[in-house]
């Protein structure tokens, strides 16, 4: 039987075209193939995502065109920036190459789909420890697959992500309030009301670290935090302390998204103010 031969490289990070409407049917079976080895390791099945495949496609393209792996070829951007250029929301991403001849000699072999291809990619990429871990991590939730098919080869790219919900920022800013008031009733105290600030929302487009400048041109405020979060959540530290604070009576507020960019990493910067009852 002739062995299949599959070639393969791995690259992880802590880490706008047209989008693609679904997986191809190789795309598909792939998809499955992956979701399966998470099932197997009592893992989340990821979703699969349009914008991850139309990062995946443009790169997979490339592997054709140079005929070699590579997870950047000259003039081709880092992979978070091809990611957020698609416009996807994500907090972390990955990618995994492939290339996979297919076998006549497997087509006997007990298989769902044709496309020995894709198998060997698969088989392949489970081999390697470090697309194993890609392909079973579970800080990502979704995935982009492409397929370039080039006679009886395919090249293969899967871009993983840790896809984000978009938010809006009055929605964000709206989440970060009831979050805070939120804490004060769970503490007994009241909510106190919020105010939506242009010039806290500049300070955090421009990511505005120097609180003692700023809190100067704000009369009366008491107290000023900046921090970014990538979604609603849990409140950090400094901001559930003044949750806990019960002479606070008002609290202005700005939101800014950052999306993209070199790093191509999404998250809201985020500046409030505070101020204390007169009592």
């Amino acid at each position: 039987m002739k062995r299949a031969i599959v070639a393969i490289a791995v690259f992880v990070l802590a880490v706008t075209a047209q989008l693609r409407a679904g997986p191809s049917p190789l795309e598909q079976q792939l998809f499955d193939l992956l979701n399966r080895e998470r099932e197997k390791a009592k893992l989340s099945k990821l979703e699969w995502n349009d914008r991850l495949a139309q990062a995946a496609l443009a790169h997979s393209r490339l592997l054709d065109d140079h005929q070699e792996l590579s997870h950047q070829f000259g003039g081709e951007a880092p992979l978070p920036e091809r990611v957020g250029a698609t416009g996807a929301r994500f907090n972390a991403v990955a990618e995994n190459v492939a290339e996979a001849q297919e076998d006549d000699g497997a087509r006997n072999l007990p298989m769902k789909y044709p496309g020995t291809g894709v198998a060997n990619a698969h088989a392949g990429l489970m081999g390697s420890p470090g697309h194993r871990a890609n392909i079973l991590n579970t800080d990502y939730n979704a995935v982009g697959i492409s397929i370039v098919q080039d006679g009886q080869k395919i090249w293969v790219t899967q871009d993983f992500a840790h896809v984000l919900a978009s938010y809006t920022e009055k929605q964000f800013r709206d989440a970060v309030v009831t979050g805070f008031n939120s804490a004060r009733r769970a503490r007994g105290l009241r909510a106190i009301a919020s105010v939506n600030d242009n010039r806290l929302r500049s300070a955090a487009c421009a990511q505005d670290m120097n609180t003692d400048r700023m809190i100067q041109n704000l009369p009366g405020a008491t107290t000023l935090l900046v921090f970014s979060l990538a979604e609603p959540g849990p409140l950090p530290n400094d901001l559930r302390k003044a949750a806990a604070d019960k002479t606070l009576d008002r609290m202005n507020i700005g939101v800014c998204l950052q999306t993209g960019g070199r790093a191509g990493f999404s998250k809201f910067w985020v500046v409030t103010a505070f101020y204390r009852s007169a009592e």
